[in-house]
């Protein structure tokens, strides 16, 4: 597994995740416009769905640029002298009613990620429960793969059981296919649930 992969994977994913979500070549949503999610603002507190009992809940502090971006510090909750911090570099975008981040880590644990080792961007869905609540899904690999495989939009998927699957749609295809049914239903469980600090 590409251990900048399984770090590019937003929030939770960082330290929660055993597998690596699909990817994307292009971000979601740039035909009809990246811009900033106002709502992100601020700080947030994210739990993990199916965390065990020695997981950690993460802090996730959004700060938005005038470039259309939002970085993203990511630190551990609690007290462990760890180093576990990291930064992401994302945009949002919306498709319909849809609602997509597009993420890319830019420094794990205070160490800068290469560039050159980065492999697209990692896409979530996301949804606002309420004003302080979201939710965000990642891409559902056996079924991203089997979407590839399928036709229903071009891609590649590495082989054996844990090869990684990637979209590489160009950005008309790939929009057009999110922003229909068939492709948002490829987005999985919820994966964690944020707070909003006040």
């Amino acid at each position: 597994m590409k251990t900048v992969r399984l770090s590019v994977v937003f929030a939770a994913a960082l330290f929660l995740l055993s597998c690596l979500p699909p990817a994307t070549t292009h971000p979601i949503g740039s035909t009809a416009g990246l811009r900033n999610d106002p709502a992100f603002t601020g700080l947030w507190r994210a739990k993990a769905e199916n965390a065990d009992d020695g997981d950690r809940d993460l802090y996730l502090h959004f700060l938005p640029a005038p470039d259309g971006t939002i970085t993203v510090v990511m630190v551990k909750d609690g007290t462990k002298q760890d180093g576990g911090w990291s930064i992401a570099s994302i945009t949002t975008a919306a498709l319909g009613a849809n609602h997509f981040i597009n993420a890319q880590l830019t420094f794990s644990d205070g160490k800068m990620v290469d560039p050159a080792e980065a492999s697209g961007t990692t896409p979530l869905l996301y949804r606002f429960d309420g004003p302080n609540h979201a939710a965000m899904f990642f891409l559902d690999e056996d079924a991203t793969k089997a979407a590839i495989k399928a036709g229903w939009i071009k891609g590649t998927v590495e082989e054996g059981q844990f090869g990684d699957a990637k979209i590489t749609a160009d950005p008309k295809s790939l929009d057009a296919f999110m922003a229909s049914k068939r492709g948002v239903a490829l987005f999985g469980e919820r994966f964690i649930t944020m707070t909003k600090m006040e």
